[in-house]
């Protein structure tokens, strides 16, 4: 084994790899270190800079070559994935993923409280010459269930806690399952964890399944996200043997438990009272918690392993900390997960006489249209650009990020998260850079950035300053080197520009293609909901300007924060919700876009932006 040690900020931590894992992998295998690597490894997007301090420094690959200047590669930074291990190293990495702004807020709970998981305190009657029921008979008799199951564990253990309570002790049972029977009256002791598992976010809560209130909260990245910013590469990655899916299950089964332990100890919650933990998430994500392998989803006809929600004992989950019921919600299709079940149980469109939009955008964009009649969904390919993967200075949602602009006295104004000098650019701040450039005439509807002598002719000199032209093509300066927060200028280029075509073309073509499917128009939307990160942290204004969102719906569109953890919760604390999820996973109809001939057709339509 080889010893990494990584110096971070004013951290040092080390890792232990064996010979001919690569360097990025090494470093991944440190907790709460988070080093951005959106291609998963493969050396196409540059982000996985590490300085060699000690080891042996190897030549340059065709990727350090590529995305590292000859000034970087003078002063030893390499990309970490292009380096295998075969010795110790010292290195150093950039705390670039400090200060992540993750969404966990949501509209709250406000349905009828019937967890999922109950407690039953109860007095047995004591064994007598004339009462010589077993004591699992005298426990079940003063239940009044008719059929429920009991794991051998706890046949074994009841005789000796019914003897040492003196028969007094508290049933815990979720639907037809008997979980634990404890000493005395613990009914005021019954606490749950709902987890939203995004592909770049994780996000907990704490929940008090007695009372229904949600008492804390936590967030993390994706400790996956070393291993690729989209669900393909993960599936990808978990095809290349060598145990590789167990590596990704291990990395969020462990990261869940960390997240339901740490809000344990802060809230002073035995962890031995957590009883449930309910997961909602994208079906490939789901896929890895459980170890099942996503392959079939990444290639058609994307047929996933799975869609039925789960229900487990976490001792089947390998080194999961807590003793209790795992569930998982279900999913509609490969790419329409449970995290979109949950997204329509939060918004209650099932329930709605009125016809209703849901759009989360993210790496893949999922649609959801209709009412309580009838529910359509897909998911568009929308790639990671709004999640600033692609992008030459795109980055997530971090201290330092440019996450807002707009143009005051023609200059260009911008804020970044938490304050600090900027660094690179956010998903928000890109969607307001394009509207920007749009609306000042710099971009054509077509996407192309004017060239030095048509931005003279029509702005005199005011926009020159920002304006960059050199072997990459033109590109518009946003923040100066001398002002940032890494010395380096932060650009948006050409070529980003077509990213951002590419991923609004995508979301946009899918919202008319469902409605297509549906036989409705655009008119006749009463609401348009915007969940996720992304969406509640977006200018809605801006959205509508590039043509992300129609612009005729932006008066009817708002954004409701966190509905895959909102929909999560709302499972734990009411079996009602539960069957609704359900029902609404199995009566949704998915629309496969792949190979549907009109979401084609818009797709090119939507690639140009508004005229202004």
């Amino acid at each position: 084994m080889n010893t990494i040690k990584i110096r971070h900020g004013d951290n040092i931590s080390f890792a232990e790899a064996e010979d001919g894992i690569s360097l990025l992998e090494a470093v991944s295998r440190v907790k709460d270190l988070h080093i951005d690597a959106s291609c998963g490894g493969k050396g196409t997007c540059g982000m996985c800079k590490v300085k060699i301090l000690k080891g042996e420094l190897p030549e340059p690959s065709p990727a350090d070559t590529k995305f590292l200047g000859r000034k970087e590669i003078d002063a030893n930074y390499r990309l970490a994935c292009m380096i295998p291990v075969n010795e110790n190293f010292d290195i150093m990495v950039n705390g670039i993923n400090e200060g992540f702004k993750i969404l966990t807020s949501h509209s709250g709970f406000t349905g009828k409280l019937n967890s999922i998981v109950k407690k039953k305190y109860i007095i047995l009657p004591a064994p007598s010459l004339e009462d010589q029921r077993s004591d699992l008979s005298r426990l079940l008799d003063s239940l009044t269930v008719s059929s429920i199951h009991v794991a051998l564990p706890l046949r074994q253990s009841l005789p000796s806690i019914l003897r040492y309570a003196e028969y007094s002790v508290t049933a815990v049972f979720s639907e037809d399952t008997l979980i634990a029977v404890e000493p005395g009256n613990t009914e005021d002791l019954n606490y749950g964890v709902a987890i939203d598992i995004g592909t770049t976010t994780i996000a907990a809560y704490l929940l008090n399944m007695e009372t229904g209130e949600i008492l804390d909260t936590l967030s993390d990245l994706n400790s996956q996200k070393v291993f690729g910013a989209d669900v393909i590469s993960r599936i990808e990655f978990s095809m290349q043997g060598q145990n590789k899916l167990s590596t990704l299950q291990e990395k969020i089964i462990s990261q869940v438990g960390e997240l339901s332990v740490s809000l344990s100890e802060k809230n002073g919650i035995c962890t031995e009272n957590i009883y449930s933990v309910v997961i909602a998430g994208n079906t490939t994500m789901i896929h890895l918690f459980f170890g099942v392998d996503p392959s079939g989803i990444a290639v058609a006809p994307f047929i996933p392993g799975f869609l039925g929600e789960i229900s487990i004992y976490s001792g089947e989950l390998k080194d999961f900390p807590l003793n209790c019921t795992v569930y998982s919600l279900p999913s509609i299709s490969g790419y329409v997960g449970a995290d979109i079940v949950s997204g329509i149980l939060a918004t209650k469109m099932d329930e709605r006489e009125e016809l209703s939009l849901l759009i989360d955008i993210g790496t893949n964009g999922e649609i959801v249209f209709g009412n309580k009649e009838k529910l359509y969904c897909c998911s568009t390919a929308a790639g990671p650009a709004f999640e600033g993967a692609h992008i030459s200075c795109g980055l997530g949602g971090i201290n330092g990020a440019v996450d807002s602009a707009l143009i005051e006295d023609d200059q260009l104004i911008y804020t970044t998260i938490g304050g600090k000098k900027a660094v690179g650019i956010c998903g928000s701040g890109i969607i307001d850079l394009v509207s920007v450039f749009l609306k000042e005439g710099l971009l054509d509807f077509t996407g192309r950035i004017l060239d030095e002598e048509e931005v003279r002719d029509q702005f005199s000199t005011k926009f020159l300053n920002n304006l960059r032209i050199d072997n990459n093509g033109p590109a518009f300066l946003v923040v100066k080197a001398s002002e940032s927060g890494n010395g380096r200028d932060v650009v948006f280029t050409q070529q980003d520009i077509r990213e951002v075509q590419l991923a609004k073309a995508a979301i946009s073509a899918g919202i008319l293609t469902v409605l297509n499917k549906a036989g409705r128009s655009l008119n006749e939307i009463d609401h348009v909901f915007i969940a996720g990160g992304f969406g509640s942290y977006i200018s809605k204004k801006s959205a509508a300007n590039i043509g992300l969102i129609p612009a005729e719906l932006l008066d009817k569109t708002e954004s409701v924060g966190n509905t895959a953890g909102l929909g999560a919760l709302s499972c734990a604390l009411s079996q009602e919700n539960l069957n609704v999820a359900k029902k609404i996973a199995e009566i949704t109809e998915y629309v496969e876009l792949s190979s549907d001939s009109f979401f084609n057709m818009k797709y090119m339509e939507e690639m140009v932006f508004p005229e202004y």
